[in-house]
């Protein structure tokens, strides 16, 4: 077994139960769903998180050629994972809270300021990531991974500021187009 094979299965572990508490959460709203009033916006971050938690496992099979493993590196690597995992958490209301009435929409804005703090650190996060597997790479992303990483970083900033209803609408339909276009322009292959 290799290092990174090693690596990767505590790696795939927190992604699995990030995955796993969007999944779960997605159970608990359709098992109450007569206590649960669904909020649409909620329910597009839902999609945005869970396509992230995909995206994140996926690209980092990229670090499968890194000769030297360290224990600094191991960590940071664990970072972005564990990002995705805590805004899983934050997303929903405790699983505790099955048998409470729900309202999405309270939920969202009440966690929002969290939820959008966590993201822009991951964005932050994923630059360093590509820049950590070499300048090569990193310039081989592109520009449209430059622009990309600065509109989320502003987007989100600004949707952790904000609760105004309309931006949250709109950046939450952007941010999937805009996650759909990116994964398929810069990630659509394994290697």
């Amino acid at each position: 077994m290799s290092a990174f094979e090693y690596l990767s299965v505590l790696i795939s572990i927190i992604l699995a139960l990030g995955m796993t508490r969007v999944l779960g959460g997605v159970g608990e709203m359709l098992q109450a769903r007569s206590r649960r009033r669904i909020y649409w916006v909620h329910a597009v971050w839902i999609v945005n998180l869970f396509l992230y938690l995909v995206i994140a496992w996926w690209i980092f099979y990229r670090w499968r050629n890194q000769p030297q493993w360290t224990f600094l590196l191991f960590v940071f690597v664990l970072i972005s994972p564990t990002i995705l995992y805590l805004a899983s958490l934050i997303l929903f209301p405790p699983e505790s809270a099955l048998d409470k009435s729900i309202d999405y929409k309270t939920h969202f804005y009440a966690n929002h300021r969290a939820f959008f703090i966590l993201l822009c650190m991951f964005t932050v996060v994923d630059i360093f990531d590509s820049l950590l597997k070499g300048i090569p790479h990193f310039l081989a992303l592109g520009p449209q991974y430059f622009v990309s990483s600065s509109v989320y970083f502003v987007g989100e900033a600004m949707a952790a500021i904000t609760q105004n209803e309309r931006y949250h609408q709109f950046f939450a339909i952007f941010y999937l187009i805009q996650t759909i276009v990116i994964s398929f322009a810069l990630i659509h292959t394994l290697v």
